[in-house]
């Protein structure tokens, strides 16, 4: 029963919740000032690049996180071939205040591109610093709202996994879908991400329903969404939640309500994989999600476990996409002449090399991501559809 679980769930809640604060919350970017032929660099010479992360909050997650991303950052560097690159450290706190702070030292200090913050708060603080200074900012941040302007983000976002599901459903021949989401910020942000897939898609959003993210919300909600879904012909149902929030509740809820696997696939937005306890829950078995290719994650992991003899964090990765992106500018400037931080450059539509897969720029400071369908199997996850190694003709 979903009571049975209540202290587990607002354990986790209250980790999701700061989560989904720290990297969803933020103000618009400005209009940015930036040259499209971007920032003068000799690519002869080292070229510094600051990197931007939450160090000195006093938090130990965050430090964590922070650790972990210069890591992997400095992992990418090492590997560098024709680009030299001299990669300078800052912390920001995690606040917009610190994100600016850091931005006025990295400027001062000769940078000719920014790497990070991690935080949309941060990335806020740091955005009007560099545009006066005419530099580019790679931020980490999944928040498409900091997008634009002089600022680009590395995370992945809620519109490029709702394309890639709502993709995979009509090559399922799928065509009515619904989504489910925690009322709040994120779940908002995330339902939007959603409507805008399946409009873009051409498909039809026939319900769409939110959830006090409690279980006594989940509860109360679980019977009324599943008759609005079903009610609505609802084929496949978005579910926006991960497992450290109220993802298995709900799901059990709907299922409990009388959406069954054999009529209502359920899609996730969130990798599901990343919780046991939610890979062995009855209600998502047959589900699918999307995420990064776990074969390059899993070298990427190796990769870094051998050089630093721990387990990254999942967002280590952030890091070494920032500075192999980087690298492979400066490399590509050197011989093709140029800025290596030209608007042309950043936006490449190729992309680039990433820890997990291919990845690019577009032109509006979001970005695109290759992805796999990952179905849940008897408590395992088993990929069903590789994520595709370029973007020729791939709108994922």
């Amino acid at each position: 029963m979903l009571s049975t679980r209540k202290s587990v769930f607002n354990a986790l809640r209250a980790t999701a919740i700061l989560a989904a604060a720290a990297l969803v919350t933020a103000c618009a970017p400005q209009q940015g000032r930036l040259s499209g032929a971007g920032v003068a660099v000799d690519v002869n010479q080292p070229v510094r690049v600051a990197l931007l992360v939450p160090l000195g909050s006093g938090d130990m997650g965050r430090e964590n996180i922070a650790r972990s991303i210069v890591n992997g950052a400095e992992l990418a560097k090492s590997s560098l071939t024709n680009a030299n690159i001299d990669l300078a450290i800052y912390p920001t706190g995690g606040s917009t205040g610190g994100g600016a702070t850091a931005a006025q030292q990295a400027v001062a200090e000769g940078a000719k591109i920014i790497i990070g913050p991690l935080f949309s708060t941060a990335t806020s603080g740091a955005q009007p610093v560099a545009d006066a200074a005419g530099l580019t900012i790679l931020s980490m941040s999944n928040n498409t709202a900091v997008a634009g302007g002089n600022v680009y983000i590395l995370g992945n976002t809620f519109e490029n996994t709702a394309d890639r599901l709502v993709r995979y459903g009509q090559s399922r021949g799928l065509s009515n879908y619904g989504v489910v989401y925690p009322n709040g910020l994120e779940g908002d942000t995330a339902r939007n991400a959603v409507a805008q897939a399946v409009n873009g898609r051409g498909a039809n959003l026939v319900a769409s329903q939110g959830y006090d993210l409690s279980v006594a919300g989940i509860q109360a909600a679980a019977p009324s969404i599943a008759a609005s879904m079903r009610g609505n012909g609802a084929q496949a149902i978005i579910l926006t939640d991960g497992p450290t929030g109220g993802l298995g509740f709900i799901a059990e809820g709907l299922r409990g309500g009388g959406l069954d696997a054999a009529s209502s696939l359920f899609l996730g937005m969130q990798r599901w994989n990343s919780s046991a306890e939610a890979m062995a829950q009855p209600a998502l078995q047959g589900g699918v999600f999307a995420a990064a290719d776990p074969g390059l994650v899993a070298g990427f992991e190796g990769r870094y476990q051998n050089a630093y003899g721990s387990a990254p964090h999942e967002l280590a990765s952030l890091g070494f996409d920032a500075v192999a992106a980087v690298g492979a500018m400066i490399a590509n400037a050197r011989a093709d002449g140029g800025s290596p931080f030209s608007q042309a450059s950043i936006a490449q539509p190729a992309g680039f090399a990433g820890a997990s897969g291919p990845f690019r720029f577009n032109p509006n400071g979001t970005n695109q991501r290759t992805l796999a369908i990952i179905e849940v199997r008897g408590g395992t996850s088993a990929v069903i559809e590789r994520a595709a190694t370029g973007f020729g003709g791939v709108g994922n």
